[in-house]
């Protein structure tokens, strides 16, 4: 065990030892393959598993019944990292991205909307305790390099990314970049975007960002639930329009026609990758 950096004991209440901790707590078993971090200022719990490769129903059963965010690393991780491909996380000790990813409970909260889920370049699978399966690539890949090439743009969407949907912590620069017109009756944030402006897929993410860090302080001035994006021109509207449906970000018009929604009759299809579907026909 490690408290503080430093080497303790680990005795038979050695759970009560890592929350006494003053800051940082670290727990291994099995010659290293096994650990449990724990960090007082935050509300991260790390738990590590170093296996070389494992399949779906086993990593399954290992995320346990507890709300979490699950990293679940690359069957080619020597082969990737020698190869120096970009690699996305979902940061703050998780692993880079593998193969997959899960979610279970409060953990899709991570993420700027439960939306995210089903329009992404991967494989979503639902399965029970609200518990939600990402998948990146076919596990019957062999080539380490067919395999980066497949899941790399899922890695980027599902990782700490200016386009990725993951909230991995709150920064002031962050709430910052999300200002607008508040009006108190229905808790909205209202952003007006002048004409011709584009809205960066981050400045989204902020925008989402903004709206978890007041659902995780009620008890602040001014709690955001909605963020209303206003646009001048439909065309500049609908060009947003998906991505800002996606983070469930509101989006209006207002021109010579008035003011109007657009995302509230938005109702897109998912369109999953072919070796997905594929996956998917063979499994059921």
């Amino acid at each position: 065990m490690l408290l503080e950096f430093e080497v303790a004991p680990m005795g038979t209440d050695w759970v009560a030892t890592m929350l006494a901790a003053r800051n940082d707590a670290r727990a291994k078993w099995r010659t290293d393959k096994v650990s449990l971090g724990y960090r007082r200022r935050s509300d991260l719990v790390v738990v590590s598993h170093f296996v070389p490769e494992l399949r779906v129903a086993e990593t399954l059963l290992r995320v346990g019944g507890r709300p979490c965010v699950v990293g679940l690393g690359s069957v080619f991780f020597d082969e990737w990292i020698e190869a120096d491909y970009d690699r996305w996380s979902f940061s703050r000790g998780h692993i880079d991205h593998g193969w997959g990813c899960a979610f279970r409970g409060v953990g899709h909260d991570h993420l700027v909307s439960r939306r995210w889920l089903d329009f992404g370049p991967w494989r979503t699978i639902r399965l029970p305790d609200d518990t939600t399966f990402v998948q990146f690539h076919d596990l019957g890949i062999t080539d380490p390099a067919e395999a980066y090439a497949v899941a790399k743009v899922g890695h980027e969407r599902m990782g700490v990314s200016y386009t990725g949907g993951f909230i991995q912590q709150i920064d002031q620069w962050m709430l910052d970049d999300a200002k607008g017109a508040y009006t108190a009756h229905d808790r909205t944030l209202h952003v007006v975007v002048a004409d011709g402006v584009e809205v960066p897929q981050l400045r989204m993410l902020n925008a989402a960002t903004l709206r978890r860090h007041y659902r995780l302080n009620p008890g602040e001035p001014e709690p955001v639930e909605h963020i209303r994006f206003v646009f001048v021109h439909e065309g500049q509207a609908r060009a947003h329009l998906h991505e800002l449906w996606l983070r469930e970000l509101e989006c209006w018009v207002h021109d010579a026609r008035g003011l109007r929604r657009l995302d509230a009759d938005y109702h897109p299809t998912p369109t999953p990758p072919d070796w997905a579907r594929r996956l998917d026909a063979s499994s059921g």
